[in-house]
Order: C-alpha cells, then sequence, then structure tokens
C-alpha cells in the first residue's frame, strides 16, 4: 500500500509539474509474451458521484471485471486457478 500510495503522489507531481488534469482511473495491462503494457486513463468521476458505493462495492466491480478477462483465458496454467478461486465468489 505505501508503494502505491507514494508512487500516486508522485503520479500527481508530475500532473501539476505540467499543468494537467490527474487521472480519476489508471488500469494497467501487461502482456507476458508480447513484452507490452498498455494503459487507460479516465478522467471523469467515477465514484464520487454515486452516495451509495461503499469501497468494497468498488473492490467488487474491479474483481469481477478481472474475473471475465481471466476466465475468457484458455490457458492450461490457470485452470486449477480458476477452479479454486472463482468458484469461491
Amino acid at each position: 500500500m505505501k508503494i502505491g500510495n507514494d508512487d500516486l503522489k508522485l503520479i500527481h507531481k508530475k500532473c501539476e509539474e505540467f499543468d494537467r488534469d490527474m487521472p480519476t482511473e489508471m488500469k494497467l495491462f501487461y502482456d507476458v509474451k508480447k513484452n507490452s503494457l498498455k494503459a487507460n486513463y479516465r478522467y471523469d468521476l467515477i465514484y464520487t458521484n454515486d452516495d451509495e458505493l461503499l469501497p468494497d462495492d468498488i473492490l467488487d466491480c474491479w474483481f469481477e471485471e478481472v474475473k471475465e478477462v481471466i476466465c475468457k483465458l484458455d490457458l492450461d496454467w490457470l485452470k486449477p486457478f480458476k477452479v479454486f478461486y472463482f468458484n469461491q465468489y
């Protein structure tokens, strides 16, 4: 957590340094086989506009998004992980 918070502070400083808005959401996708990194940024207010969402709800939404992507992958080494982990939810 500390490393992540420190990194966000550095990103915020860079945004201020270059007079840019701070993203409200950053998603990084690393493809090991291709050795490539893709990033999606959002700048609109995503969750702060909702008075009823709690941090747990946001985490659950993120988990479901990741779960959906992983379940679409047909990789042999992932099968035990999918069976063990995703069947618990």
